[in-house]
């Protein structure tokens, strides 16, 4: 089983050479293997125990590894990272005497094949055993073998004008299969000793350092962070449409004229385990599945018989209402009749074998499947069609009622956006690109907070984005990426999820840890402050929300131009900086930052303020205005007296800002929140509460026609449910003191519990009808706090506490 590593067992390197050491293991490979090309290889070492042992080894790979140990899969891997940071796997098995069977199947993808989020070296597969049978076992000094594959092959597949970045399909040719290869030792092969004289190198070091020297594409192995993920098999689906035809080619559209009822059921019966599915020769039907939910999932295809068939397997998130599926023009997305199914396909030529178990190396994602069979001229019998779901074992631990039931009807909606967009990293989106943005994971990484107890992944976050900094201080948009992207208002925002953290989780050591890389961002930015003291032309992608006039995101003047949004935020994530340094006791850095955010304050009210409107602008020349900005200024509390109110009562009531969309909407719900306009932020609401009434099972990206149907910060309402509505929030670093300021608005009564650092729930039972609270609140042993009601504070203390 897999374990967690403290410890890192790889030799350390002295820059920039490379060491002399009779360590026992290397990075391994095919000898003849073609570099620069799509490469499938099954690794296999077989083994003799004398006696019961326990072993404990480390596995790791470039791209990735599937390890058997006597037939049966232990793990997948590794998790994805950088070179700087290459993670590896630790596992734990007891062993009885006998003869025993390592194998692997590792594979490795070129650049456009492998997804974005994947970043590579040099292909190479690395098990390293401890103890005395090191040499014996380990890669690089046992006697592995190795054997390429050659049955998978590129399936095309173009969504014409959509961005989609997660790796090829693939065509897998079972003919060319060398069956049952990883549980029995004597199937033959092209097998050839693996060769590999690569050191592996543990311990963290410099990417930028020496890079034209050995170093500079080594990877530098650091134990995995993160948990297996979760791999569960569900016997899923509801069989919407069936279908027959002469041959393999099916029109994309959904006509009901061509459903096949009887078809539908042995299908259906199939999904249920309640029998197999039988064809006859050059039968070829076509069925789409509603999974009744959104799912990540490796298919699990068991095939008997049906020599030279062709079985393809697409997913979709919805169908869609035109055949041009660049207008992302989708409609209610529980319906499917006269909808088109396009999506990314895999393929499966089939051999005949015998209960021949179908699958593929990376999961797949969405709602709808269709599945395309098409029989040559033997008989096929399906025998099993299932799902195997995986993602990050994020389960919800806190619990939630109101008495308006439709804010918990949404909660498994939004969640479940989360743990589909919670792997190895957190994720954007898992259908288009699977890719850890900062914008998105600060939002994911607030969800987390307020639901679970399990805080590895926020710190996995944090921790990349630091990685990520570049030599100007500028994080990446997103990381981990083969292809660097920077959106520099994105920087802004990991400063905040590095404040975000010293709130909600005791881990000092993990924010000082961080903090250079905060003061490098902000130093960045300093660079790009004007004679007239804003933010001005930074150089970047300066995204700032999906507003239908904002043209590819862009605010007013954010391209070459001082745009208040940007100036903002920068104001915000230097007093979060402010904060941080003075708890850390380090006053003249704290200083410095107070100084460049007074500045930059100064400048934004001088520039932006409208007096005549009482808003402040979006850009210099008072053309433009958004929620945004004022949102913004708000939580920076930039306006004092009659300007603030003004500006409050323009944002509440002006007719022409721009409206916050689905990302966005988290900061202007904390602005309502500051301001006590509660019943606004319950109002916006309104749009997640038709989700499910429009068939959607997760939050999507943007207002429609929207691309992604699942895009998990659309989640963000779970962390107002406790933060604004219940108004639970850390009054102190590390969530040492609690301060409840509840604004229920329309709400008559709320129930629940959330996490806290300290492995103790908080849990309340609060009642308004009466217009003062009533009920009860426990507070963890350890944990002191402020209930806020009306303008008046009274004490909360450790266990619970009674409001009468």
């Amino acid at each position: 089983m897999r374990v967690i590593q403290e410890e890192n067992p790889f030799p350390t390197v002295p820059m920039p050479a490379y060491p002399q050491t009779d360590f026992p293991a290397r990075w391994v490979w095919h000898p003849a293997s073609p570099k620069g090309e799509a490469t499938v290889l099954a690794f296999r070492l077989p083994f003799s125990l004398e006696s019961a042992r326990k072993l404990r080894f480390h596995v790791s790979a470039d791209q990735r590894y599937e390890l058997f140990l006597d037939g049966q899969r232990l793990g997948r891997g590794p998790a994805r990272g950088e070179l700087a940071h290459w993670f590896f796997d630790t596992y734990e098995v007891n062993l009885a005497p006998g003869p025993h069977f390592f194998a692997a199947k590792v594979w490795w993808l070129p650049p456009g094949g492998a997804p974005m989020a994947q970043i590579t070296s040099e292909p190479g597969f690395l098990l390293f055993v401890e103890g005395d049978l090191a040499k014996q076992l380990s890669t690089g000094s046992g006697a592995w073998e190795v054997m390429a594959i050659d049955a998978y092959s590129k399936e095309p597949f173009i969504l014409s004008g959509v961005y989609r970045v997660v790796g090829w399909s693939f065509a897998f040719d079972g003919t060319r299969y060398p069956w049952n290869w990883h549980n029995d030792p004597s199937v033959p092969g092209p097998w050839v000793p693996a060769i590999g004289e690569r050191i592996p190198i543990g311990g963290e070091s410099n990417p930028y350092y020496d890079p034209e020297g050995l170093e500079a594409r080594a990877h530098h192995l650091v134990p995995a962070l993160l948990p297996a993920m979760l791999e569960e098999r569900r016997q899923i689906g509801l069989v919407r449409h069936a279908e027959r035809g002469s041959s393999a080619h099916f029109d994309a559209q959904v006509l009901p004229s061509k459903h096949d009822p009887e078809l539908a059921q042995r299908c259906q019966a199939l999904l249920r385990e309640e029998g197999s599915l039988s064809l006859a020769p050059q039968e070829c039907i076509r069925f789409i599945i509603d999974l009744e939910n959104y799912y990540c999932a490796y298919p699990e295809l068991i095939t008997s018989g049906g020599a030279g068939a062709q079985i393809t397997i697409a997913w979709a998130e919805s169908l869609y209402e035109s055949p041009n599926p660049s207008r992302n023009e989708k409609g209610n997305r529980d319906q499917i009749e006269q909808k088109y199914f396009f999506g990314p396909k895999d393929r499966f030529i089939l051999d005949g074998g015998e209960r021949r178990l179908y699958d593929t190396l990376w999961w797949r994602s969405g709602r709808y499947v269709e599945v395309i069979i098409s029989v040559a001229k033997d008989p096929l019998t399906i025998e099993r069609l299932a799902w195997r779901e995986t993602r990050y074992p994020l389960e919800m631990e806190s619990r939630w009622e109101a008495s308006d039931p439709r804010l918990g009807e949404i909660i498994p909606l939004m969640h479940r956006s989360l743990q589909m967009c919670a792997h190895e990293t957190y994720m954007d989106c898992p259908y288009y690109e699977q890719l850890m943005y900062v914008g998105d994971t600060r939002l994911e990484a607030l969800v987390t907070y307020v639901t679970t107890f399990d805080e590895r992944l926020p710190i996995l976050a944090n921790s990349m984005f630091d990685w990520s900094r570049a030599p100007d201080g500028f994080t990446k948009s997103r990381y981990p990426s083969a292809i660097p992207q920077v959106i520099p208002p994105f920087s802004l925002w990991w400063v905040g999820m590095v404040h975000d953290f010293f709130l909600w989780r005791d881990r000092p050591e993990l924010v000082r840890r961080w903090l250079s890389g905060v003061d490098a961002v902000l130093r960045g930015f300093q660079h790009y402050l004007s004679s007239e003291g804003l933010l001005s032309a930074i150089k970047g992608w300066n995204y700032g929300d999906w507003v239908p006039a904002w043209k590819g995101g862009w605010p007013p003047e954010a391209k070459d131009g001082a745009n208040a949004l940007i100036n903002l935020q920068y104001i915000y994530a230097l007093d979060r900086a402010v904060e941080l340094h003075t708890y850390f006791q380090e006053p003249a850095m704290a200083e410095h930052w107070r100084t460049i955010s007074s500045q930059v304050r100064q400048a934004v009210i001088r520039t932006y303020w409208d007096e005549e409107r009482g808003l402040l602008s979006d850009d210099p020349g008072h053309r433009f205005y958004s929620e945004h900005v004022q949102a913004l200024a708000i939580l920076t509390n930039l306006l004092q007296g009659e300007q603030r109110q003004r500006m409050i009562e323009g944002l509440l009531s002006a007719p022409d800002l721009a409206r916050t969309t689905i990302y966005f909407s988290h900061y202007l719900f904390e602005a309502l929140y500051a301001i006590g306009a509660i019943e606004r932020l319950y109002e916006r609401l309104g749009f997640w509460f038709e989700l499910p009434q429009r068939g959607f099972k997760t939050t999507l990206e943007a207002p429609e026609p929207s691309r992604s149907d699942c895009h998990a910060w659309g989640s963000h309402p779970i962390y107002h449910y406790y933060a604004s509505f219940l108004g639970a929030r850390p009054a102190a670093p590390g969530f040492k003191a609690i301060r409840i300021r509840p604004l229920p608005g329309p709400l008559q009564w709320l129930r629940g519990s959330l996490p806290h650092p300290s492995g103790e729930m908080i849990t309340f039972d609060l009642d308004f009808g009466s217009g003062e609270p009533q009920g009860k609140i426990k507070l963890p042993s350890s944990l002191h706090g402020t209930f806020v009601w009306g303008g008046k504070e009274r004490p909360l203390k450790p266990g619970e506490n009674v409001l009468k």
